[in-house]
């Protein structure tokens, strides 16, 4: 067969490779709402369309009430609570995947040719499997979407005079969405950077003439960058509110180093021990390879902004598990500044007519990279757990996460409308004021850089046990409610033992997701009346086994209950 028809099959199996890639890409951009977080910013942004007005002091705590607050993620907030408000969960969940099919299809055409398929396909897929870790409506979705838009414009339209506003007016909108948005100035710079050590001074190879502008686009990117800068003004708090993200940076150091080792999204993703292992992180390891490796075949025409790019955001990667994405994006760029210069000629013995040799090549990698992408997708649609209301097995496509939030217990809240200052555990803050706030004031929740880490050691010590320093906290803030869930792990057995023994606190609620207790004050004296509960003489439900049938089901919900009871003093 000719040349000219195999390179046809190779370039149908690129579209359909593509494809595939965007069916995953919908696939995993369409998982339930399971972020607890995206419950403080609905609140908030209820807030802000309720008043008119964007906080600068905390109204939401009983803890740290009327303290200084820099909501830097105030335009997130308010356009979630639109959405929400307009659309409900689905709208939210449109808006995750809209976003994130958006950033692929940027990415896609910022390195994709007919003639080179496989390479950005292959690299896309990686970048794919590394963020469905971070594919959760959140603000640092949109830090990670305008991080795109600005390689775009620095890197293919640069030279248009178009792009200076451009980039200004991304910034200006990112400045009020995420406090990441100090990343689009360090872009910027490191853009900058690369370029003047192209002109100034004399590289190995021919890495002074890759990519190199011409003189006036480099004109335009000098004006980018006080532009940008100038642009991060545009915020509701002015010079307060650019340099509040630098001051939560540079405080890492000192008490917040404490919520590396307690929060997983802050964690570090090496370590001495898995560093030369696969696992943990494997694709993150496995594209640090690669785009490592295209630096390393292409070594006489690198260009040196995106080698800066590459290890910039490689360093900045090793910090935290959440700035992994940002590296996946900067080294798929990395990768595409080098495979345009590669070829398989300089590194393949071929026996045969050269242009078919390549185009089945090609096409038996694209093939493979398709059934691989297909088992993926299987294992995608496959993913749910067993509801317990319903008796039957729920998906993980669409709606709420069944799982991830104490959905009875807080509904008990709302429907008796209870209120007061609580005392909760880490993760629930955020679901509280989603769904209770201002009736209750939370005694912790996700916004770290606000409480501190002095604060956040206190509440760790109090989780764990220490209940001298509970009740200490119950008189300094006047706390008339404590909110333990058991969804993730069992409330300590101390800390929910003290409550349960203490003759000024009551039981009102008890449940697979939860312990609610009153303190016994004239204020819950009705809530109290009616809802106390003796767990001597309570009985849990029984399980339906006819119902449940030879269905694989893990128990969560009876051993969370079981967990409770224990902890409590019932191990009968």
């Amino acid at each position: 067969m000719s040349e000219w028809f195999y390179k046809r099959i190779n370039w149908l199996a690129g579209y359909l490779a593509i494809a595939v890639l965007f069916g995953l890409v919908v696939l995993s951009s369409n998982i339930e709402i399971k972020d607890v977080d995206l419950w403080l910013h609905l609140a908030v942004g209820r807030h802000i369309l309720q008043t008119f007005s964007i906080p600068r002091a905390d109204f939401l705590s009983c803890t740290i009430a009327q303290a200084p607050w820099i909501d830097h993620e105030w335009l997130f907030q308010v356009l979630v609570r639109f959405i929400y408000d307009g659309a409900g969960i689905q709208g939210l969940i449109g808006l995750k995947a809209g976003v994130i099919f958006f950033l692929f299809v940027l990415l896609l055409f910022l390195g994709y040719t007919r003639e080179r398929q496989s390479g950005p396909v292959g690299i896309l897929l990686l970048v794919l499997l590394i963020f469905q870790r971070r594919m959760t409506l959140r603000p640092d979705l949109f830090s990670l979407l305008f991080f795109v838009l600005y390689i775009v414009i620095l890197n293919v339209h640069v030279s248009k005079r178009w792009s200076l506003w451009a980039i200004a007016l991304i910034q200006m909108i990112w400045t009020n969405m995420h406090g990441f948005f100090i990343l689009g100035p360090a872009l910027v710079f490191v853009v900058f950077a690369g370029e003047k050590i192209k002109r100034s001074l004399k590289l190995p190879f021919a890495w002074n003439e890759r990519g190199r502008l011409t003189d006036a686009a480099y004109k335009r990117l000098a004006w980018m960058l006080p532009v940008v800068c100038l642009a991060c003004l545009a915020n509701p708090y002015l010079l307060e509110g650019v340099w509040y993200p630098l001051k939560v940076f540079f405080s890492l150091a000192g008490d917040s180093r404490i919520f590396f080792s307690h929060i997983q999204e802050l964690e570090r993703p090496l370590a001495w021990g898995n560093l030369f292992s696969w696992h943990p992180q494997f694709y993150y390891k496995l594209l640090m390879l690669v785009s490592f490796l295209s630096f390393l075949f292409n070594y006489r025409k690198i260009d040196i902004t995106a080698l800066l790019l590459w290890g910039g955001f490689l360093l900045f990667s090793l910090g935290a598990l959440r700035n992994i994405v940002f590296f996946a994006l900067a080294a798929y760029f990395a990768f595409l500044s080098n495979f345009q210069w590669l070829s398989v000629d300089d590194y393949l013995p071929v026996r045969w007519d050269q242009g078919k040799f390549k185009a089945m090549a090609e096409t038996i990698l694209k093939i493979l990279l398709i059934f691989w992408m297909t088992s993926l997708g299987k294992g995608l649609m496959l993913r749910g757990y067993y509801d317990f209301d319903t008796f039957e097995r729920k998906s993980e496509y669409g709606g709420l996460s069944q799982r991830n939030f104490a959905h009875r217990a807080v509904d008990f809240l709302v429907e008796n409308r209870i209120e007061g200052n609580f005392f909760n555990d880490f993760n629930s803050g955020a679901y509280l004021l989603g769904r209770a706030s201002p009736r209750i004031k939370v005694f912790i929740d996700g916004r770290t850089e606000v409480y501190g880490g002095a604060f956040y050691r206190a509440y760790t010590k109090i989780w764990e046990g220490d209940t001298e320093l509970f009740d200490r906290a119950v008189d300094r803030y006047q706390l008339t409610g404590a909110f333990l869930s058991s969804l993730y792990v069992p409330a300590p057995s101390q800390t929910i033992r003290h409550l349960y023994e203490r003759p000024d606190w009551v039981l009102v609620y008890f449940d697979y997701d939860a312990a609610i207790f009153l303190r016994d004050v004239p204020g819950n004296r009705g809530w109290i009346d009616r809802h106390r509960m003796d767990l001597g003489q309570w009985r849990t439900e029984d399980a339906n086994l006819v119902k449940i049938g030879t269905k694989n089901v893990i128990p969560y919900r009876y051993v969370s209950r079981a967990y409770g009871l224990f902890n409590m003093g019932f191990p009968e």
